[in-house]
């Protein structure tokens, strides 16, 4: 190898690691990137295809079977971010996508998305149905979840 070719990958390799990590986003980002192509620009999902985010990220977050159903879909769990990536985009979209606000939200950490995220959830569609049951019910006897 040349000198001038070692020079070359010793200048890449110096900027490399002086630079930030290329993948780290801020969770807006992550969105766009992530969710966005599915659940759509403000969380709306597609009817009968995908399911909107808007009204079950804030009672979804109030329990923990709902805070592990968050990070255990299959597009999060099995997504390329970080758990600290994730927690971080999680608490974004409920504080940004979601029409209800917190009253008293609890906000994802890295620990509490990596105690979730090695678990895949196989049934999505039976896990998401009965917190949407257990949702109905809570709300109907104003009992929280």
């Amino acid at each position: 190898m040349s000198v001038t070719t070692r020079r070359w990958f010793a200048a890449l390799w110096t900027l490399y690691a002086l630079c930030p990590v290329a993948g780290a986003y801020e969770p807006r980002i992550n969105y766009m990137l992530q969710c966005m192509g599915c659940h759509t620009p403000d969380g709306s999902g597609e009817p009968g295809r995908v399911p909107s985010v808007k009204d079950t990220l804030v009672p979804f977050a109030a329990s923990p079977d709902g805070r592990r159903f968050l990070v255990q879909v299959p597009g999060a769990s099995q997504s390329t971010l970080s758990d600290a990536e994730l927690a971080g985009l999680l608490n974004w979209m409920i504080q940004n996508l979601s029409r209800m606000r917190p009253a008293h939200f609890t906000a994802f950490t890295a620990a509490e998305v990596s105690s979730y995220r090695r678990t895949p959830l196989v049934g999505v569609q039976a896990a998401r149905a009965a917190l949407m049951q257990r949702l109905s019910g809570a709300s109907s006897r104003k009992v929280p979840l």
